[in-house]
């Protein structure tokens, strides 16, 4: 069903897509990503690095809830190369999952104590979407359009105020069984830490995007950060492998007002900065991983 599903939603992405470039022309975009200076770049790639060292702390913490200790350097090569692989192949549960097992496993963490890392890693990156969104629709003036569909501002704030609410419920110290294995809740502090870690990721992840977009002045910076956590959203919920054209019809059609050749452009080199350049990292570091684990007398 879920197959079914992501391969529903590719096909009507690829012909929304494909309808939304018509409008265009690929010498446009060309032309457009030429435009894009190597300053904005290089910034959009800082922004990059940043956004995958604040995602080291999701594992980090996650590993302290457990109650292991782990070296940071393990921490840092799961988390890096579970969220490029799960960031370029969707499926994260398997996809990311994989990297993390191998990894985690090999310094000693149990089946029970990886599955615990991966959902308190789960988690915090949805702790942080509905911090912001549920904080964005509180105080929102203007009703928000998507696929079409028009939310007035009074709803908005109905849902931001329930999001907000069912957070504050987030309790620490409390035990929940899943799938047969119990999972601790963090503490307060850690709980604290992980709202502002995925707050803080988020914020870097649409940094890169809007750095690369057509020069709007920086107040517009929260509009471009709910429209990319819609369309990232969009993209996880339909399983499409990196939320390939999902994210992009989302972007598009949240944020009419920009040239659309531009817009696109500036996607196209998001998903070279944020995806296919980690992705080629991440595939090497893994490697080196299983090679070491292969051959332990040689490393």
């Amino acid at each position: 069903m879920t197959a079914l599903v992501t391969l529903l939603a590719l096909t009507v992405a690829t012909i929304a897509l494909r309808h939304i470039a018509a409008e265009t022309s690929w010498d446009r975009i060309a032309a457009d990503i030429v435009q894009i200076s190597p300053i904005r770049l290089t910034v959009a790639a800082v922004l990059t690095v940043a956004s995958y060292v604040t995602l080291i702390g999701y594992d980090v913490l996650a590993l302290r809830v457990v109650g292991r200790r782990v070296g940071t350097g393990a921490a840092a090569l799961a988390s890096f190369t579970s969220y490029v692989f799960s960031h370029n192949f969707g499926f994260a549960t398997v996809t990311g999952g994989i990297a993390r097992w191998r990894i985690y496993r090999s310094k000693g963490l149990t089946p029970g104590e990886v599955a615990q890392v991966m959902v308190m890693t789960g988690v915090t990156f949805w702790m942080g979407v509905f911090l912001i969104l549920g904080g964005a629709f509180v105080v929102a003036t203007d009703p928000v359009t998507v696929v079409g569909v028009s939310v007035g501002a009074p709803h908005l704030h109905m849902v931001g105020a329930s999001t907000l609410t069912a957070l504050l419920h987030y309790r620490s110290g409390r035990t929940m069984s899943l799938l047969g294995w119990v999972v601790t809740l963090p503490t307060a502090r850690i709980a604290g830490a992980q709202f502002m870690l995925a707050t803080l990721d988020h914020m870097l992840a649409a940094a890169v995007v809007f750095t690369l977009m057509p020069a709007m002045p920086v107040s517009d910076f929260p509009l471009v950060l709910i429209a990319y956590l819609l369309a990232l959203i969009a993209g996880l919920v339909t399983h499409a492998p990196g939320g390939v054209g999902v994210f992009e019809v989302m972007m598009v059609m949240a944020l009419p007002h920009l040239d659309r050749s531009a817009l696109l452009a500036s996607l196209l080199l998001y998903r070279l900065v944020y995806f296919l350049v980690p992705l080629a990292f991440g595939l090497a570091l893994f490697a080196g991983h299983e090679w070491r684990m292969r051959n332990p007398t040689r490393s």
